[in-house]
């Protein structure tokens, strides 16, 4: 009898203890996002069959299976901009054309669900000498390259983080190695021990210098690339094909990079297509990830 009451003396304690636990503690534990990265294939009349005109509604169908709450695009012009934005209309859309801070050039722009998350703050900043002015080009880069980032707080759980998103430039090898270099110092700082996710075409195979500069343990700085830590991942080890399937040996230079974020649910590389074509000559790259 003695050991009976000792027992409903426990349980009563534990729950008692549980009953004035804040509820929105328990909710910050759970909290995930669903994110994804995809260059779109800028609207490049030469491309036909593959115009604009003729795929997107196939890259949308794309962005849409993975069911994300942010998503970033690389090498959106404005008129793609603003076909996504018609498309998505449950998401904000956050980012500038790089060649003037404006509306000139491609966009590495970022897309949140407005219901499910306040936008604390956002902005942009070139991959240059001077990051701070619009349109600047840097280092031996063949074209000017930009970054955008927001700070989000998730409405429900309270949780707050950082997203960046950003497209490394093709040519320059010098380009490269200071834009990684620039980033992690610049995601440092922005977040100020934050929670990140950086989204991107890093034009970078895991074995290249600038991968090692951002992920490598003894950078102080470093990120993590989010397949090197997924429970489970699907698709192939590439993420950039071409337009034609099967014409070239596929890469993988788009990542998802984090910080402060260790728990990978699911990470997924989507190959889908019809047969002949991708809808872009990139493959879109998502992953859900957990808060702590």
């Amino acid at each position: 009898m003695k050991a009976f009451l000792s027992v409903k003396v426990f349980l009563y304690v534990i729950i008692s203890a549980f009953s004035f636990f804040p509820l929105s503690l328990f909710a910050q534990f759970t909290a995930s996002v669903n994110v994804l990265t995809y260059n779109i294939r800028y609207a490049n009349p030469d491309d036909a069959p593959n115009t604009w005109t003729a795929r997107k509604a196939n890259v949308f169908n794309l962005i849409r299976q993975a069911k994300p709450d942010v998503f970033g695009v690389q090498e959106a012009l404005k008129g793609q901009v603003a076909d996504i934005e018609t498309a998505f209309t449950e998401f904000s859309r956050i980012g500038v054309g790089r060649d003037n801070g404006i509306d000139s050039g491609e966009y590495s722009a970022l897309f949140y669900k407005t219901k499910k998350y306040n936008l604390h703050a956002s902005g942009s900043f070139w991959l240059s000498q001077t990051p701070s002015v619009p349109g600047s080009r840097g280092w031996d880069a063949a074209c000017n390259r930009i970054v955008t980032w927001i700070h989000l707080e998730d409405r429900k759980s309270g949780k707050e983080f950082f997203v960046f998103c950003t497209h490394f430039d093709h040519k320059g090898q010098e380009a490269r190695r200071n834009s990684a270099k620039l980033l992690i110092r610049a995601v440092d700082s922005l977040a100020a021990g934050l929670p990140v996710i950086v989204l991107g075409d890093f034009n970078s195979s895991p074995v290249s210098e600038p991968y090692q500069l951002i992920t490598y343990p003894a950078n102080p700085l470093h990120l993590i690339d989010a397949r090197t830590i997924c429970a489970v991942a699907n698709g192939p080890d590439y993420t950039y094909t071409g337009f034609k399937v099967g014409a070239i040996q596929g890469e993988r230079i788009d990542y998802i990079f984090l910080k402060g974020i260790t728990l990978v649910d699911l990470f997924t590389v989507n190959p889908e297509n019809n047969g002949e074509f991708y809808p872009s000559d990139h493959l879109p790259v998502s992953a859900i990830l957990r808060f702590h």
